[in-house]
Parts: C-alpha cells; sequence; structure tokens
C-alpha cells in the first residue's frame, strides 16, 4: 500500500510539473505573440458574444421607446432611442430614429452631430444630405439647406420644388424661377407650378414673359378659366385694359362665378369710378361665393359709394344678424346714415364702433367730421377732446384737434396742437399740410412755405399742397414760375379741380397774361359756383378787361356768397362806379 501510494505520488508530482510547464509555455507564447493564428478561438469568441448582447439589448430599447412614443411619452422615447443607438451605432434605423426625435424635440445641434460626426457637408452621402438640408430648414438657416441640396447630384422632383420655394423664401426670385421651371419641364401637367412661376414674374414686372408662359398654358388646356384671368390681368399690368377684360369675360364663359375675375374686373371698374359695373360683379360673388360675408361687406361699400344708400343699409343690417358685434359692420351702418343725414343714428352706430373697438381712429375723425359738415364745431371739438384724452400719445388726435382748432379760426391753438402731432409723427404729410395752412393764416409766411414744402419732399407733386404753396407765391406776386409747375403738377392729377383751376388761373392774372387768366377762370366756374373767391378773381381779371359791368356783376356775386373780404370788394365797387360815373376821369 505504501508503495502504491508512494507510485501515486510520483506520478501526481510529474503530472503538477508537466501541468505547469504547458501553462508557462502558453504564457510565453501569448506573449511573444508567437501564436496568436493558431489560437483564434478564445477572446474573439467572447466578442461576438458581447456584440449579440449589445444588439439584443438595443432590440429591447428600441421596441420599449416604440411602446412610449405610442403613449405620447416623448421625452422618454427619446432617452431610449438614444440608449438603444448607443448599443448599435451601426443601424440606420436607430439613428433616423435618434434624429427624428431630436428634430421634433428642437435639438437640431445634436440632431446635426449624430449625422455629420463631425464631418464637413460634402463628405456626406447623398442620403445624409437629404436629412441635413432637412434639419437646416427646421432651423431657419435656408441658404445652407439650400447649399446642401445643391450638392445632391441627382436631385429628385421634390427637391428641386423645395430649392424653389428656398429661394423664393429669401426673395432670390431669379434662382426660385430657375428650380420652379425645372420643375415645370420635368412635370407639364402641374399647373399651379406654371400659376406660382407667372406670379412671380408679375412681382418682377417681367409681364412679357409672363404673358407668354400664360399663352403656353392656355395652349395646352383652354378650358381652365385660372389661365385666362391670369392672363387677362398680366395684359391690364401692361396696360392692355381692353385685352385684359376680354379674358376676364372668357374665363367667366368657362365659369360663371369665377372669383378671381369677377374681383379683377371690379377692381378696374372702382379705379374708373364705375361703381354700377363693379356691383354687378360683387353682387355675383355675395350670391355665389363660399365667402359671402367677405364680398357682402365690399357690395355695401359700393353700394354706398354709388349713393345706393337704401341697399347699403339694407345689406348691413343682414351682415350684422350674423355679425353683431362687428365693429366694421357698424362703423359702415354709421357711414349710409351720416351720408343720409340720419345724425342721431350715424352717432349710435358710431359710437357702438369705438365701444368695440376703442381705437379705431376712422370712426373718431367720422364722427367728428360728421359734425363738422354740419358746421357745429363745438360739436366736432368735444369728439376731438374725447380722442385726445383717451389717446395722448396719439398724433392723429392732436392733429383733429388741430384740425377743429383751424376751422374754429383758433389758428393759434390749431399750430399749437399741431406741433404737439409733429412731435409724435414727423413724416406725415397730412399734418405737416395742416401745420402749414395754419401758419399761413396767422401770417407766418416762411414758415409756411416750409411746411409746405416737407409735405412735397414727402409726397412729392401732392396736388392739395402744390396748389396751395402755388396760390400762396401767386397772392404775392413771387415765384411765379415755381407756382405755375406747381399748379401744372396739380392739374395734371386733377384737371378738373375748380380750385386749382382758379389758383393757376390767378398766376396767369399775376403774370399779365390776362386772356389765359380769364380762359382758366371761366373753366374754374364750371366746377365750383359757390365760392366768393373765385368771383372776386373773376371781378379783378374783368377790370383788367375793361369790363366793367362784368366786374361789378362778379363782385356782387363774391358779396352775396359772405366774401371774407367785404370791406376790400366794397371799396373796388366805389371805384368802378366812380369810373362808370365819369369815364373821362379815365381818360
Amino acid at each position: 500500500m505504501i508503495e502504491f501510494y508512494e507510485l501515486a505520488k510520483n506520478k501526481m508530482g510529474f503530472y503538477r510539473k508537466s501541468l505547469i510547464r504547458l501553462l508557462l509555455t502558453f504564457v510565453i507564447f501569448s506573449i511573444s505573440n508567437c501564436t496568436v493564428g493558431k489560437f483564434p478561438v478564445v477572446r474573439p469568441s467572447v466578442d461576438i458574444a458581447r456584440e449579440e448582447t449589445a444588439r439584443m439589448k438595443a432590440q429591447k430599447y428600441f421596441i420599449d421607446a416604440r411602446d412610449y412614443e405610442r403613449r405620447g411619452l416623448d421625452k422618454s422615447a427619446e432617452k431610449y432611442y438614444e440608449l438603444a443607438y448607443s448599443l448599435d451605432p451601426s443601424s440606420k434605423i436607430l439613428r433616423q430614429q435618434v434624429v427624428r426625435k431630436y428634430v421634433e424635440s428642437g435639438k437640431y445641434s445634436q440632431a446635426l452631430l449624430v449625422v455629420k460626426e463631425n464631418r464637413k457637408n460634402e463628405d456626406l452621402d447623398e442620403e445624409e444630405k437629404r436629412l441635413v438640408s432637412t434639419i437646416y430648414l427646421k432651423m431657419g438657416e435656408f441658404s445652407k439647406a439650400a447649399e446642401v441640396l445643391e450638392s445632391i447630384k441627382e436631385k429628385s422632383d421634390e427637391e428641386i420644388y423645395s430649392l424653389g420655394l428656398i429661394y423664393e423664401s429669401t426673395k432670390d426670385f431669379k434662382r426660385a424661377l430657375q428650380c420652379y421651371g425645372d420643375f415645370y419641364k420635368r412635370k407639364p401637367e402641374a399647373v399651379q407650378i406654371g400659376f406660382k412661376i407667372g406670379k412671380i414674374l408679375i412681382n418682377e414686372k417681367r409681364y412679357e414673359e409672363a404673358e407668354s408662359l400664360y399663352y403656353e398654358m392656355k395652349e395646352q388646356d383652354s378650358k381652365n378659366p385660372d389661365i385666362f384671368s391670369s392672363l387677362g390681368m398680366t395684359l391690364i399690368l401692361k396696360g392692355d385694359t381692353v385685352s385684359g377684360m376680354e379674358y376676364f369675360d372668357s374665363a367667366l364663359v368657362l365659369d360663371s362665378v369665377h372669383e378671381e375675375s369677377l374681383r379683377s374686373m371690379a377692381q378696374v371698374f372702382i379705379g374708373r369710378n364705375e361703381f354700377p359695373q363693379a356691383i354687378d360683379c360683387y353682387e355675383k360673388l355675395y350670391a355665389e361665393s363660399l365667402y359671402g360675408e367677405v364680398y357682402g361687406r365690399t357690395l355695401a361699400m359700393l353700394y354706398y359709394y354709388d349713393k345706393q344708400f337704401d341697399k347699403a343699409s339694407t345689406l348691413l343690417k343682414e351682415l350684422l344678424i350674423e355679425s353683431i358685434d362687428d365693429f366694421e359692420l357698424h362703423f359702415y351702418m354709421g357711414l349710409v346714415y351720416s351720408a343720409t343725414d340720419q345724425t342721431d343714428k350715424a352717432r349710435i352706430e358710431l359710437e357702438k364702433t369705438l365701444a368695440l373697438q376703442n381705437g379705431y381712429e376712422d370712426a373718431w375723425k367720422e364722427l367728428c367730421y360728421m359734425f363738422v359738415r354740419k358746421k357745429d364745431y363745438e360739436q366736432a371739438m368735444e369728439i376731438a377732446d374725447r380722442f385726445l384724452k383717451r389717446f395722448p400719445e396719439a398724433a392723429s388726435a392732436w392733429r383733429l384737434k388741430g384740425f377743429v382748432s383751424n376751422l374754429k379760426k383758433e389758428y393759434k391753438d390749431a399750430v399749437e396742437m399741431l406741433e404737439q402731432a409733429l412731435k409724435i409723427d414727423k413724416n406725415n404729410p397730412q399734418i405737416w399740410y395742416e401745420y402749414g395752412s395754419s401758419l399761413e393764416r396767422i401770417k407766418e409766411f416762411d414758415k409756411a412755405v416750409n411746411a409746405f414744402r416737407k409735405v412735397l419732399s414727402l409726397k412729392p407733386k401732392d396736388p392739395a399742397a402744390s396748389n396751395y404753396l402755388g396760390y400762396m407765391w401767386a397772392e404775392k406776386g413771387i415765384m411765379l414760375d415755381s407756382a405755375k409747375i406747381l399748379l401744372q403738377d396739380a392739374l395734371e392729377q386733377e384737371p378738373d379741380n375748380g380750385a386749382f383751376l382758379d389758383s393757376y388761373a390767378w398766376i396767369f392774372y399775376q403774370m399779365d397774361e390776362i386772356d389765359s387768366a380769364h380762359f382758366y377762370m371761366n373753366r374754374a366756374l364750371e366746377f365750383i359756383q359757390d365760392d366768393p373767391v373765385i368771383f372776386s378773381h373773376l371781378g379783378d381779371i374783368f377790370v383788367k378787361l375793361n369790363d366793367f359791368e362784368a366786374a361789378l356783376d362778379a363782385f356782387q356775386k363774391s358779396l352775396l356768397l359772405n366774401s371774407d373780404e367785404e370791406d376790400i370788394i366794397k371799396k373796388k365797387i366805389e371805384e368802378i362806379n366812380l369810373k362808370l360815373q365819369n369815364p373821362e376821369s379815365e381818360k
């Protein structure tokens, strides 16, 4: 037994030593890399297992993220998409989901970082460029988005269209037209793109190109009323109103209630002051359109401008049934009542307007002007005071009070009010005009001239300011050539304005061109027959023409019209009577 034990012990010792030698050999070979190729199964088997585990875990996180997203738990969904992507960064699906969630939550910089991985835009593949351009668009970085999209070699139709939208939004209309044009060539059936191109061309005043485009579209589709309407508008903008209106008629043959054509035709008629024809258009729009109420407002105002007050009132009452708290409708009703001398009703409607919209300046003005027209300046001033008390920082409130002060002949007060208005709004030509007229009345001639020159600098060739300044110079007999040019500017815009014709005639009188003065004064009388100043001027002209009987008649008419220069005119009448009684004295 002892021998067997010893033998066994010796063998165990041998085996132990052999095992130790074997392990040492393995360690040495491992350290020296002599046998790497011969032992491939030890560490890689562990890596494969880890990768598989990571993918499985990423898959689980992905499922959890989708579940959170379905339940509306977006923050949790985003977190689990991030976890999944961190475990499996090679997955395109996971990257897309992470980017999508970042974009949805406004984390654009993080989204870009995931996509680009510190690479430059030109190093991205086509798919990545598309994704990056979308992110730039979300960020409002339109130029960068366009730059990335332009770098894509094979652009889709949608990408070309998107580029067009980007360039249009950044007002790069040349490139926008190029992109839309390329898209339209690919898809000529996309008529709306044709209209978009046409609209840009019109906005850029490239009417010839727009016209050619619409003609081509008409050749392809002769049954589309929108094409005829667009062509009609283009021709009108070119100045060919007759042809333009014919194309609107053609559109209406195809669609009797074609809205764009009816609206456009109405605008032409309104520009010509042909309100009955405009009314015909809007009556159709009001009766047939889904937007009847909108067109009803315009129709009511057209009735008002055409003095069809009963129709305007009836229509406004219908509209107010549906919109009783609409301040504009009450305002329009106030205008109608005011025009028909129903002052109490007008005041009620205008006060309703202000109750609903206290800052509506037009209502304050109309309420004031209503009493001005009745020469009830005290009531007008009461309205102006209310307006100013409610809005002491409003230039229009100070201007309105200055305007009424002028009418009350409180010129110094008017000057003070208007100076306050100018402190608030120094670039308002209307305030400068009224300021100039107040200064002229208190004999501040030079300041008045500067005020009217300011009007003309803000609003070149303004007819009212041109007339006022020209007449001021004519009255003093100075700057007559300049005064003549100013009145020519005014009459070019309003050739039938009696006041302008009177001023023009008076310039010729001061230039001693009496025949021309007589001609234009007679023209003024065709339009104004109740102005004492015109008859006073006419009397002076007849005196120069030695027609004393006609001069007396003109002066007498001026007095009957309550001339402000009664004493001066009476003295002129006395002088004429003396001449008539002693004709030899003139010789």
